[in-house]
Formats: C-alpha cells, structure tokens, sequence
C-alpha cells in the first residue's frame, strides 16, 4: 500500500510519498519541498496574502502530478501554524480542492503528536523534541506515556518579519540581541521543565543546521539523520552567516538559496532554547510530521 502527505508550513511546503514494506515499516518512494512563504505577513495582518496562496497552488499542483504518478492509495494534506493563526484560510481550501486536495487545519496538539511519532516514537522516553518552523516552535515530550506540548509563537519567518529591517544586508548585532531577548523572555513565561531531557530537533531550521555542518552539496536525508550538534558548533555557524550578506549566505554549502534570509533568526531561536534548558548538544531527525502522517494512514 502507497501513502501520501503533504504538509503546508509558514516557510514551505512539503511531500513524502511510502509504500508499507515487509517488516512493519514503509519505504520512501518520492520526496519534495517547495519554498512558498505561505506565512508572509501573517503575523502582522492575520490573514494570507493572494500572491502566497497562488505560490501554494503552484506547488501543490506539481505535488499532485508526482503522486498521480505514483498511483497513491491514500492522502492526507496539513496545514500547521500560518493557517492556524488566519481568518481567510478557506481561500487556501477553496483554491486546492481544484486539486482535488481536501486541507486538514490541524491543532498544535495533533501536529506535536504527529510530529513525535516520525521522530521519537521507537527511541526512549526522556527526549524533548524541538520543532522550529516558520512561524512557530514546538516542544513535544512524553510523560507517563502520554505525549506533552507546547507552542510558542517563535519561528524564523516570524521573528526576521519582527526584527530584522533589512535581511539581504549583514546580520546586525543589534537584531540578534532583539530576537534572543524576546525568545528568552517568551521562555521564560511559558516554559517549566523540572526534569533533564536529551534534545532531538526536527524541522527545516534544524536540519538546514545538519546539512551546513556537513557540508552537504545536496540534500541527503540519510546523512542527516541522527548528525549531532554541539553549542559551540551551533554559535560558530551562527557568527559566519551573521557576517554575510544575503547574496554570500546563498552560497554556502548545505543551506537552500530559498532560506539564507532567515535561517539566522532560527538559529538564534534554537541557541536560546538550548539556553534556556541548558543543554550542550541536540541530535537532528529528517523524520517529523510528514513520517508520522504516513505511519498513520498505512497503520504503522
């Protein structure tokens, strides 16, 4: 049997395509991920932009073509935080059933649960799963057997959005100082862990990490998964593109020309988090949300 998800972010969106294989798990045919900035202004407007829904409907249109071909037996199509937090998504769903795509808005609960299926399901119960996305971060963990959340609004598109006046220029002092306060303080207020986790990150600001720390030309989902970060690593990264401008970060090995303008902002985001539990390293899955929809349709 043959699954499908896609998963509408802030920042892009996403497809994997599996078949169930043998031996209780699935095999990844077809894998895709298209930079749509769907979130573009939704923090200040609350609502989607015209010209962000129609990138949308372009990458979902090449999406349904893919899994035509793949003679997919079953779908499930996601949206996360940018259509959470708007009062027009239904243009969104209005355009994609065109497509004959039904759009699923799902609560922060059902994607942190989706969420540590894909990552952590088969690992041990004392890891915190981080999730930073584009509009907002997600901290998933398991207590007493049962799946624990929290989601802040504190993503890349969000905070660059917030405090970065110019992204292309070189990464001011002053905006990473402003993103960090605001991040610790949002901690601070929200967050009480009273117990010691081994840190696991997912999403596209964290394995963007991985794939610059290994230098990776091309994406390789394999490579990155289980990579291993350090803090010290994390904040010699973080000075190097803070030195760039958006035209040289675009350059840089592992990171997609599509997010040199705001990954920085996430990474800041991830540097605070690690702060803020005082943590010295995380491990990075390629496997989240999108894993965890396909688990669940093909009863894995």
């Amino acid at each position: 049997m043959r699954a499908a998800a896609i998963d509408i972010g802030t920042n892009s969106c996403r497809l994997l395509i599996g078949e169930k294989s043998g031996n209780n798990s699935f095999d990844i045919l077809a894998r895709e991920l298209e930079i749509t900035r769907l979130g573009e202004g939704v923090d200040k407007n609350r609502e989607l932009k015209a010209a962000a829904v129609e990138r949308v409907y372009q990458a979902l249109k090449k999406f349904r073509a893919i899994i035509d071909r793949y003679q997919v037996e079953k779908l499930r199509v996601v949206g996360t935080s940018a259509l959470r937090d708007v009062d027009n998504a239904y243009l969104l769903k209005d355009k994609l059933q065109e497509l004959n795509f039904k759009l699923e808005i799902i609560s922060g609960e059902k994607e942190a649960e989706l969420n540590y299926a894909g990552a952590v399901s088969n690992l041990e119960n004392d890891f915190l799963l981080i999730d930073i996305g584009g509009g907002s971060t997600e901290f998933i963990w398991s207590e007493a057997s049962e799946i624990k959340f929290k989601s802040l609004d504190i993503g890349c598109v969000r905070m660059t959005e917030k405090f970065v006046v110019n992204p292309a220029t070189e990464f001011k002092t002053e905006s990473v100082n402003k993103i960090s306060n605001y991040v610790n303080d949002l901690l601070a207020s929200e967050l009480d862990f009273n117990r010691e986790f081994k840190i696991r990150g997912v999403g596209g600001t964290i394995t963007t990490l991985a794939a610059i720390k290994l230098g990776l030309e091309v994406y390789d989902s394999s490579k990155i998964e289980n990579t291993e970060i350090n803090k010290k690593e994390l904040e010699k990264i973080i000075n190097k593109l803070s030195n760039l401008n958006l035209k040289e970060r675009k350059n840089v090995e592992g990171l997609q020309p599509q997010r040199a303008d705001i990954i920085i902002a996430g990474l800041i985001i991830l540097k605070a988090i690690l702060d803020f539990i005082d943590s010295s390293e995380l491990s990075i899955s390629d496997h989240d949300l999108l894993h965890g929809l396909i688990k669940n349709q093909l009863n894995i």
